[in-house]
C-alpha cells in the first residue's frame, strides 16, 4: 500500500491534478499559514528535528512538516511500548484479576495526568510570555486580521506568528 500511496499522493499543491486552480491557491496558502513563506518540498530539516526531540511541546504542537513527522514519529514510539509492557505485567499464573497488570496501568494512568498537569502550566506560562512579546491576542472571530502586534513575518503565522498561543 505504501507504494501505490507514494505513486498516486501528489507531493505538493501544483502537482496534484485532481484540484482546480481556486483550490490549488487556496491549498498553497495554507500552507504558508502553517509554516511561512517557504517551499515545502525539499527533504528534512535537521535542526527542526533536533528542536522536536528536546522540546515536548512540540510534538503535539508540530510545526513545520519536518517537526510534524517527527512529532508523529515519536508519538507512535512511544504508544508502542504499551504492547511491550502489556505482555509482560499480565502473566496468565495472576489471572483473573491481574493484580500487578492493574497496578501498573494505575501508575501510569496516574503519570499521565501528572504530565497533563505540568504541561496546562507550561503552556498557560508560554501563552503569557508570547502576551507579553506579542500582545494579548484577539478574538479571531471578531473579524481582526489576527495579527494582534500588527508585526507582518515570514513565518507560519499559525504556528509561529504573532497570533499564536497553545490552545489549552
Amino acid at each position: 500500500m505504501a507504494a501505490v500511496a507514494y505513486r498516486f499522493l501528489p507531493a505538493s499543491p501544483d502537482k496534484a491534478r485532481f484540484l482546480t486552480h481556486e483550490e490549488t491557491l487556496v491549498a498553497k496558502a495554507r500552507g504558508v499559514r502553517q509554516v511561512g513563506d517557504v517551499e515545502r518540498i525539499g527533504g528534512i530539516v535537521w535542526r527542526d528535528i533536533g528542536a522536536v526531540l528536546i522540546d515536548p511541546k512540540a510534538w503535539l504542537t508540530a510545526g513545520s512538516d519536518t517537526r510534524r513527522g517527527m512529532g508523529i514519529a515519536i508519538l507512535n514510539i512511544i504508544g508502542q511500548c504499551g504492547p511491550l509492557l502489556g505482555i509482560n505485567v499480565f502473566p496468565k499464573n495472576e489471572a483473573p484479576l491481574y493484580h500487578e497488570g492493574m497496578w501498573v496501568c494505575a501508575a501510569f494512568t496516574l503519570f499521565t495526568g501528572f504530565l497533563a498537569f505540568c504541561l496546562r502550566f507550561l503552556l498557560v506560562w508560554e501563552n503569557k510570555k508570547l502576551d507579553q512579546k506579542y500582545g494579548p491576542k484577539l478574538d479571531l472571530r471578531s473579524g481582526h486580521d489576527g495579527d494582534p502586534s500588527g508585526i507582518k513575518t515570514d513565518v507560519g503565522e499559525e504556528n509561529y506568528g504573532p497570533s499564536f498561543r497553545y490552545v489549552l
